[in-house]
């Protein structure tokens, strides 16, 4: 967020919705997503940490509504103590928090805030630097106007100041449980989106390598700024990026009092993709007591609205701009302790959430464990994958196929079925073990999210199997026969298994390998079965397999690495593998930025033929550009590597060019476009193989019949090469 004057942000915040396209709301109920993770993960007590789409806190679900409050750490109007002890004092108990930890402010400021969270038991995230480029944030900065970083900062730029600066700040503060999340940057834009991902992915390695405990937020502006949701997805599909990011400020400024942003449709979307959660970091009405569209009690109660909206919608958190010390007057997005605000905020009804898995020898077993081993579940027939904020782990399998079922191989000595209750579902069979199977009704006038279905008898210790099959029955008050798979709890025998799985790295087993794609293999074995496997590069979670055989694939940089492969077995007892060292040589592929102003008749250089002219413009590639009408006139670019990307300017006066590889078959290029636009991805060549390859872009002297002339110009070409 821009601390802009209330103007300023209102103009701003006017621009940017226009680019906002409607997109639906995904709708609820079982619809298809990826599963979540089925085992809690290893961190300290009272540090937040995600499954899947979902925030953890100390083994229960996490949902939170909370304040962005910048001012805390020293942008603006900074509060006394008293004032920072009476806002932590008056959230919620393990409430969540948003402000600056800009390098100007210093570590002290940032010090006594984190230490007043802890004294009142309150969590912060902590972006780590502006992508905008204020509160004296001017490392990288574009310039006077207001706009961001960069993009050579997001190059390589951001290593020289705050990749130190995140270091240490991640150092001093990474044992405290008051941090939540720290977050990248706040509004990262500028730059493409490809570069900025590579920036996430770097950074990201870097924190999490100092500390692996807490997640990480990516901060992000919403996807209009990232090429859309495809755009959007994309980056945020880093290993080590935990947490997606919407920011919106929709309700004063689409003539109308909007409550779910246009956004939210799409970002929603790519984060359930990724089976990442997504919070929204920013979101605020302007408000006062009179000369203003909204008063302060119309703005806490769309608040109160969104809030509903989100959470329901899928979000794990949504955050208020802005919290201010002290009281204002004026009509803004800021608001002061004594705002009604603070107390539906403190006083939100989050909803209920699953409970944590129960204490004792109870295993808690996910429907989207796939597999025919111990506790996995295998589908017959047809059965389509759901989601939901009231599922356990937010997901389900349901089906109305009759005779279709699903069997769960487990040890214990006695099973509980839990499933969706609905007014449209029907009667399965349950057995267990090819017993005499019994009715269980899956009907409910209204509908109950994880019921207790059925119990079975106290079974002998030992393997059994749970079949349910539905029926294609009903009672008569039911208007179908879905039948659900969402969850089912297994009583294993006092002093069950705690033996962890073996698990080994099969390949590659040392030494040396080249650099780019290793496929590694992992062998892992238990006798309750293995729930997934994980591969761990450098002390950093990579990916991980919940089916065997399991294998990944890593693309291995140059320089001295680590692997090590890790197992969780049902029982949740962790296995990990020896480490295998290796040596990556060779060359590695890496993206680079070409200007059209490089001239020269070597690699990574602009050739021209014909007749060219240069021209300047704010808006293009390093503000200046060549440019031709002239047919045949064409310019090469050789490079040694995999791949080209043509940007260029699409305008109504320009025409069509002519673009090959290596001399081969030609494609048309079309750089015309009704409205011009400016460093505009025209054309991505196919992957090709390493080596030395030319681009040609030749001026066709043809344009399409809404075209005014046949201009082709050339600004920038991106390239991976080898390096």
């Amino acid at each position: 967020m821009r601390t802009l004057p209330a103007v300023r942000r209102y103009l701003g915040f006017l621009s940017l919705s226009v680019l906002a396209a409607c997109n639906a709301l995904p709708e609820a109920g079982e619809d298809a997503a990826p599963a979540s993770d089925s085992q809690p993960l290893a961190v300290p007590t009272n540090f937040l940490y995600r499954q899947g789409k979902q925030l953890y806190l100390n083994g229960a679900p996490y949902q939170m509504v909370g304040v962005n409050a910048f001012s805390l750490t020293g942008c603006g109007a900074v509060p006394t103590d008293a004032q920072l002890d009476a806002f932590f004092a008056g959230l919620r108990p393990n409430s969540l928090t948003r402000t600056w930890a800009f390098r100007p402010q210093g570590l002290a400021r940032i010090e006594k805030v984190v230490r007043a969270a802890e004294k009142y038991n309150q969590k912060l995230i902590l972006t780590l630097a502006d992508g905008r480029s204020y509160c004296g944030e001017w490392d990288g900065y574009n310039g006077s106007d207001g706009s961001g970083k960069q993009p050579s900062w997001y190059s390589s730029g951001y290593r020289t100041n705050y990749v130190p600066w995140v270091r240490e700040v991640v150092t001093r503060f990474r044992d405290s449980a008051s941090v939540g999340m720290w977050e990248l940057l706040n509004e990262p834009g500028d730059a493409d989106t490809a570069t900025i991902k590579a920036f996430f992915n770097d950074v990201s390695t870097t924190i999490k390598q100092l500390d692996p405990n807490h997640l990480i937020s990516s901060g992000a502006w919403a996807p209009w700024a990232y090429g859309g949701e495809a755009g959007f997805q994309s980056l945020h599909d880093v290993p080590n990026i935990d947490v997606g990011s919407l920011h919106e400020y929709d309700y004063d400024y689409n003539n109308g009092n909007t409550i779910v942003s246009p956004h939210f449709g799409p970002s929603i979307r790519a984060m359930n993709a990724l089976n990442k959660p997504l919070i929204i970091g920013e979101t605020g009405i302007n408000a006062a007591d009179s000369n203003c569209r909204t008063n302060r009690t119309t703005r806490r109660d769309a608040m109160r609205q969104k809030f509903q909206q989100y959470l329901g919608g899928g979000a794990a958190a949504v955050f208020v701009w802005n919290w201010g010390p002290n009281a204002t007057t004026a009509c803004e997005l800021t608001f002061g302790p004594n705002d009604p605000l603070i107390p539906m905020i403190r006083d939100f009804p989050l909803a209920e959430v699953p409970p944590p898995p129960p204490p004792g020898d109870t295993v808690q077993l996910n429907d989207a464990t796939l597999g025919s081993g111990v506790g996995q579940f295998q589908y017959v027939g047809t059965w389509e994958a759901g989601t939901g904020t009231g599922k356990f782990q937010q997901d389900d399998h349901y089906s109305s196929t009759a005779n279709a079922s699903y069997g769960v191989l487990f040890e214990g000595t006695q099973v509980k079925l839990y499933g969706s209750a609905a007014s449209h579902h029907g009667i399965a069979s349950v057995s267990v073990d090819n017993g005499t199977p019994v009715d269980v009704d899956f009907y409910a006038s209204a509908r109950q999210d994880q019921k207790l279905l059925w119990t079975s008898p106290v079974l002998s210790a030992g393997t059994h199997t749970l079949k349910v099959t539905v029926s294609g029955r009903k009672n008569a008050a039911s208007s179908g026969f879905v039948i659900n798979a969402d969850r089912v709890d297994v009583t294993r025998p006092q002093g069950g298994d705690t033996t962890a799985p073996t698990v080994s790295i099969t390949q590659p087993t040392g030494g040396s390998v080249p650099v780019g794609a290793v496929t590694v293999s992992v062998t892992a074995s238990d006798a309750s079965g293995v729930a997934r496997a994980e591969l761990w590069v450098d002390g950093v979670k990579l990916a991980e397999d919940p089916t065997s055989p399991y294998s990944f694939t890593w693309n291995a940089t140059a320089g001295q690495h680590s692997l090590v492969a890790k197992a969780l077995d049902t029982a949740g007892n962790l296995g990990t593998s020896a480490t295998v060292n290796l040596s990556v040589v060779g060359q590695q592929l890496v993206d680079v930025q070409v200007n059209d102003a490089v001239v020269g008749t070597g690699l990574e250089q602009f050739l021209y033929s014909g007749t060219w002219q240069t021209g300047t413009g704010t808006a293009k590639y390093q503000q200046d550009d060549h440019y031709t009408s002239t047919t045949g006139a064409s310019y090469t670019v050789r490079f040694n590597g995999t791949q080209a990307r043509l940007y260029g300017s699409a305008a109504s006066h320009h025409g069509i060019a002519s673009v090959s590889i290596d001399n081969g078959t030609p494609v048309d290029v079309d750089f015309y476009a009704s409205t011009r636009q400016d460093q505009k991805l025209l054309w991505t060549s196919p992957v090709l193989s390493a080596g030395t390859h030319t681009l040609t872009v030749t001026v066709s002297g043809r344009k399409n019949a809404a075209s005014s002339g046949i201009i082709i110009n050339a600004d920038r070409v991106d390239l991976t090469v080898l390096r």
